[in-house]
């Protein structure tokens, strides 16, 4: 799975308006029938929250049946889980990536959560608010992804990437470092697909496979008890951002909004739903 910041897209989806179902997870309750009190001023349509989303991108964001059926994940159940916080219903726009943002600025929704980060291109043309700091980290068997601490505890081990990803300039800069530093070098492997990087863990062929942290959990949760997360090994360096039209009036409310989910804990349940590393939404501390 090559990292959504680096500008790798899923397959284009027909912009579809899908209503979410209360029988999804996190979905919050029945829908609103009319305006709420709470509706923040700025939504398109004052009883609905309305999101560009992109489902290509497991655990954010995908079809519960694989290409069809209700929108789930952390992004999608994050919208719910905001629209049910100001009383109203959540609905959603089905957008390729690239169609994503000028969706958003053609008026087609109200917000945008979907696994994009708040790159200087982006905040030129909009407004955002963080959500979650994403990063590589590494997965391994779970005896040795217990001891995997720090960058340099990969030194020496045979360690996998997917090719032409950051993760692979990551791991091949860390190699020198460590050959700098008097220690082993990294054996370290590209392939083609993400599903190839993992196949070599789990038959034994790598020690290590370095990953985003989105990634990587959805790896471990499909290979529970052969794989896991080693925590902390490598530090966030993207911020993932829901956005808005520039100067919209919906920003500021959208930005209390998710800092009221992250305070109430909610955010961190829908995190621990979809086995998300919750420290990965401390974006307020």
């Amino acid at each position: 799975m090559k990292l959504r910041v680096l500008g790798f897209a899923g397959i284009a989806a027909a912009a579809l308006v899908l209503t979410a179902c209360s029988s999804s997870p996190a979905a919050g309750g029945s829908a609103s029938s009319g305006a709420s009190a709470k509706a923040p001023a700025g939504l398109m349509d004052a009883s609905t929250l309305t999101a560009c989303i992109d489902p290509e991108y497991a655990p954010l964001e995908s079809y519960k049946n694989g290409s069809s059926g209700d929108v789930v994940g952390f992004d999608a159940d994050g919208v719910r889980a905001l629209a049910k916080h100001w009383g109203v219903t959540p609905k959603f726009n089905i957008t390729s990536f690239d169609g994503l943002m000028p969706a958003l600025n053609a008026g087609r929704c109200d917000i945008v959560w979907s696994g994009l980060y708040q790159s200087d291109a982006r905040k030129a043309i909009s407004d955002s608010s963080p959500y979650m700091q994403a990063g590589p980290t590494a997965v391994a068997a779970p005896g040795l992804a217990g001891k995997l601490r720090k960058q340099e505890d990969l030194c020496g081990l045979r360690v996998v990437t997917q090719a032409a990803s950051a993760n692979s300039a990551d791991v091949t800069a860390l190699s020198k470092k460590c050959e700098a530093d008097g220690k082993k070098p990294i054996s370290h492997s590209d392939y083609p697909q993400t599903a190839q990087t993992v196949l070599a863990v789990v038959n034994g062929k790598a020690d290590v496979l370095v990953e985003t942290n989105v990634g990587a959990a959805y790896i471990a949760s499909q290979n529970e008890g052969k794989l896991a997360v080693a925590k902390g090994v490598f530090p966030a360096e993207t911020t993932f951002g829901v956005f808005t039209r520039k100067g919209d009036k919906l920003s500021g409310s959208v930005g209390r909004g998710l800092k009221a989910l992250y305070q109430d804990g909610t955010l961190k349940k829908i995190a621990e739903q979809y086995k998300l590393d919750t420290a990965s939404l401390d974006v307020y501390k």
